[in-house]
């Protein structure tokens, strides 16, 4: 990855997003298979978007999460990034992923098995995360590389068969 030896630009502590919600360390090892889907899911839905950028992932994380906090009112809106159909197309490719995810752990685990409030701390750390590793440029993807590095290389339905004969 091009960008090891790059700096962030800083965000001070009192400007990170949604200040409100409360992560703690404590919650994202209770939720660290969540954590580690979104993280994934994310970064699938960026790399099968053609021309996504961190800003763009940024942009579909906000929209994430405003849709999460329209919900816990008791709506059900889908709110779109504004004027970007990139960040709109990564949106859509990682709500789909989080659908089949929710299903699967549905039949498994039983219904409400992915609460909305534990899901949106955990889009919110991302896009805290998104927020701190930027490297200020136009077109950069730095975060996106983070994102590369947190998740496994290849998931097991991407992995070839292995016959035995």
């Amino acid at each position: 990855m091009g960008h090891r030896h790059e700096k962030p630009v800083p965000i001070a502590e009192n400007q990170l997003a949604y200040p409100e919600v409360d992560v703690t360390e404590e919650f994202l090892l209770d939720q660290e298979e969540l954590l580690l889907f979104c993280a994934y899911s994310l970064l699938q839905a960026a790399l099968h978007t053609p021309g996504a950028i961190d800003t763009d992932v940024i942009a579909a994380l906000q929209a994430l999460i405003q849709t999460r906090r329209t919900q816990e009112s008791g709506l059900f809106y889908e709110t779109r990034p504004e004027n970007n159909s990139i960040a709109a197309g990564v949106q859509r490719s990682f709500t789909a992923s989080l659908e089949a995810y929710e299903k699967l752990r549905e039949e498994r685990e039983g219904p409400a098995s992915v609460r909305n409030s534990d899901l949106l701390k955990i889009l919110v750390f991302l896009l805290r995360i998104g927020e701190q590793n930027q490297n200020g440029r136009p077109r950069g993807r730095m975060f996106v590389d983070l994102l590369q590095q947190m998740t496994p290389a290849r998931s097991v339905e991407e992995r070839a068969p292995s016959i035995i004969l």
